[in-house]
Order: structure tokens, then sequence, then C-alpha cells
């Protein structure tokens, strides 16, 4: 778990299954469409509601991990991210795509290493 200063706080932000679960059912995707979109925001192409909505997951997941009321909409989320210094959206962005880990998304296997000697 990160945290990510919003809103004038210091938050925990966490993306994993809690926060995945927060944003399907609030799009009412599966796991699936979810890993879909994950890939379009990757390549730049998903409604800037929806990169919202993954960082209010993430705060809310975050939040709720650690024992704490997830007291904020979407909505503000928004308005947060609109108040954000220059640069500070792309640490968040970067932050959320190393941390995230999509369930039932293969990942590359690394190439097989010869063993030592030879």
């Amino acid at each position: 778990m990160i945290h990510i200063t919003l809103g004038g706080e210091r938050r925990p932000f966490k993306f994993g299954f809690n926060a995945i679960d927060i944003f399907c059912r609030e799009h009412s995707i599966d796991i699936a469409e979810f890993a879909n979109r994950l890939e379009q925001l990757a390549g730049g192409s998903a409604p800037p509601g929806e990169l919202r909505d993954i960082i209010y997951a993430g705060l809310a997941g975050g939040a709720l991990s650690c024992g704490l009321p997830a007291a904020f909409t979407n909505i503000q989320v928004g308005d947060w991210l609109d108040e954000l210094p220059a640069g500070e959206l792309t640490k968040i962005v970067d932050a959320f795509t190393e941390s995230v880990s999509v369930p039932g998304k293969k990942k590359e296997k690394a190439a097989p290493q010869p063993p030592m000697g030879e």
C-alpha cells in the first residue's frame, strides 16, 4: 500500500481485489472487461471518468483496508485531481500501474535462464 496526497490529506491507496471489486461493481462489469479497460487506460484511450474512477477505487480500497471509512465520492476525487500540481497525476498513475494485479490475466513468463556455468 502506498499513500498519496489528495484533497489536502495524505490518504492510503491500495489497488488490489477490493478496489477492483469497487470499480467493477460501479461499472457493472466483470473481471475480463476490467482487464480490457485497463489496457485502454494504458493505451490512453479510456474515458477520463474511468481514470478518475480507478483512482477513486484505489483510494476507497486503501481506506477500507486501513479500517477507515471511504468518506468521499468519485466526484470529490475528480475535484481533487483538478487541484493537483503539474506532474502529480502522472505520479499517481505510475504508482497505480506498478501496483495493479489483474486476476485472470496471464502475466508474461520470463525466458528460462540457462544453468550457471553454461
